[in-house]
């Protein structure tokens, strides 16, 4: 199957999901600073980011990735322009195509909607625009939120992979795996 690139923009009823430019480092560095504390568990690389150049390196690799169609990277911004979290598509393996979702929304922006909005249009663009036949998330099980958004949205568990990720701490944490399924 052919490599189909990301749309570099996804609009939603209230959301905009854009590819990172480097303009957006500063933005991105304040969203890590007020979420800090939540971000080490699960997003180690993000959560040590300190300066606006590693901010900017950070956002180059994503670019990089995105460039080499090995990973599609979105900041989530609201109506007002205040970036929310971040969702990406990696770990594609373009033969099936598959891969896997990975999304963080702040906290003062949770349980209002958001995350469920992010995945949805992502979603709907890999299996209608791109071809993707399986999209699959990774959740620690303590995370009882997004094991239930990921049912809600429809994810299938798949099984729990026994102390499969170590966190920000360094501590190792049991995994549940879903996945949603083009039909």
């Amino acid at each position: 199957m052919p490599i189909q690139q990301f749309p570099k923009r996804i609009e939603t009823e209230q959301l905009l999901l854009r590819r990172y430019a480097t303009t957006d480092a500063a933005g991105m560095l304040e969203l890590v600073s007020e979420n800090r504390e939540l971000l080490v568990r699960e997003f180690k690389e993000q959560a040590r980011l300190q300066t606006v150049t590693e901010a900017e390196c950070f956002i180059g690799n994503k670019l990089e990735l995105w460039n080499g169609n090995k990973a599609f990277c979105y900041g989530i911004w609201n109506g007002e322009g205040t970036q929310l979290g971040q969702i990406q598509l990696k770990n594609i393996e373009w033969e099936v195509p598959a891969g896997e979702l990975g999304y963080f929304i702040g906290e003062r922006w949770q349980r209002k909607g958001y995350a469920g909005e992010a995945i949805r249009a992502l979603t709907r663009r890999a299996f209608d625009e791109c071809g993707f036949e399986r999209l699959f998330v990774r959740i620690l099980i303590s995370n009882e939120a997004s094991l239930r958004l990921a049912r809600k949205l429809g994810f299938e568990a798949e099984g729990l992979h026994r102390k499969a990720f170590r966190c920000g701490y360094g501590q190792l944490h049991d995994v549940q795996y879903f996945s949603l399924i083009h039909s």
